[in-house]
């Protein structure tokens, strides 16, 4: 008895231990950060509430092997055949596929958006341009995901369904991608990526390639007779094996899922761009497509797959504005995408057919629609959310 009694002693004794040089080497790594915090906190102004939350999430988010913990911990939820995360934050198909949902029996209401896409449609029109909006596949997909009995749905598709009704009813003309999916040669299993919730660059190139298709099918438009610039022997297509890991994957940790393969593509033929956002300033970026619209430096820092978002490659993420001119294409097409983070690879493939392409994310973009829309002399303004992000934070505008 008295060595069971013994045993348990030294084991707790061992755990104190861990604990508190754990705190120690947490302290010694988050107080200069804390103070940063700290310091930016007084600096603007905030409430207090503002600055336990931005301790909050510097604790957080600089745990010591705070990836470790996460491997370790969706490694166990693998080893016990588990289909979900955090209270069903991530949810895993039969595939092996990562998804953020939740649970409901009915489509979202969609009505305040609509009528708001209207008016912008509206204004558009006002300022002669037409406004479009581009619906790109939900996740998941009917007919081919998979959940097993107990996993929630969250309804995206059938709330775009009753989005595009109600544009329908408008007038406001859309192009639903998810009608042309079984067409486009992609596997079903390849059209998204196992632990991002964005479609793979791939499916954005063919995305782009559809959406110029049907411009010239319903406009009249002249992008691409030859359908030069989407055949992809025209492109380098670059792909880096187990590197990509998304914000899914961030939360489950590598051993859950699969670890995502990332492709790169880019012109092989010369090509001439200036590019500018809101983020860097005066600075504009000019040259080559690769040079000009792609962040490449991500990709050499691939060594650390929790830290590199590889999806943002294209276009340097999600500036709230962002200005990008095709000088070989003076006399093309000018067209305003107010959008999701889906657009951006759309975007950056659908400027090799166009003069201008400007990008605006409603999630950080504070000047007026209207009159953008109005100055900015588009012939077209297109809209694209997915399907999860038709909600009342990216259709702001009155």
């Amino acid at each position: 008895m008295e060595r069971l009694l013994g045993k348990k002693k030294i084991t707790a004794l061992l755990f104190l231990a861990f604990l508190f040089g754990f705190a120690v080497l947490n302290a010694k790594k988050e107080l200069p950060i804390l103070q940063d915090a700290l310091t930016s906190w007084r600096e603007s102004g905030g409430t207090p509430a503002e600055l336990i939350a931005q301790i909050g999430s510097a604790i957080d988010e600089n745990v010591v092997e705070k990836y470790t913990f996460i491997d370790a911990y969706g490694y166990i939820q693998l080893i016990l055949g588990k289909e979900e995360e955090s209270n069903f934050e991530v949810v895993k198909d039969h595939a092996g596929k990562l998804y953020y949902t939740y649970f409901t029996t009915e489509i979202n209401d969609v009505s305040e958006e609509a009528a708001k896409t209207k008016n912008l449609a509206d204004a558009a029109a006002e300022s002669g341009a037409t406004l479009i909006y581009v619906m790109p596949p939900e996740k998941y997909i009917h007919g081919f995901t998979e959940f097993s009995t107990g996993i929630p749905y969250n309804m995206a598709n059938e709330t775009a369904d009753d989005f595009l009704e109600r544009l329908d009813g408008y007038g406001v003309d859309y192009i639903d991608l998810r009608d042309y999916l079984d067409e486009s040669g992609i596997p079903m299993s390849e059209v998204f990526y196992n632990t991002d919730h964005h479609w793979k660059i791939q499916t954005a190139f063919w995305a782009s390639s559809q959406f110029c298709d049907i411009l010239e099918e319903r406009y009249g438009e002249t992008l691409d007779p030859d359908d030069y610039y989407s055949n992809l022997d025209h492109y380098n297509v670059i792909t880096y094996d187990d590197i990509f890991l998304g914000s899914m994957g961030r939360k489950t940790g590598r051993f859950y899922t699969e670890v995502d393969d990332f492709t790169l593509i880019y012109p092989k033929f010369t090509t001439d761009y200036s590019y500018e956002n809101s983020i860097s300033g005066d600075l504009v970026f000019t040259g080559r497509f690769e040079e000009a619209l792609l962040a490449t430096p991500v990709i050499r820092q691939s060594s650390q797959p929790f830290d590199t978002d590889m999806y943002g490659i294209y276009l340097y993420g999600n500036p709230a504005y962002t200005h990008i001119e095709n000088k070989d294409h003076p006399d093309g097409l000018r067209i305003c995408v107010i959008k999701d983070s889906f657009a951006v690879p759309f975007s950056a493939f659908t400027s090799l057919r166009v003069n201008t392409v400007d990008l605006i994310d409603p999630r950080f973009y504070e000047e007026n629609y209207y009159e953008t829309i109005q100055n900015g002399d588009y012939d077209y303004v297109v809209l694209m959310f997915s399907p999860e992000n038709i909600v009342e934070e990216f259709f702001p505008w009155e």
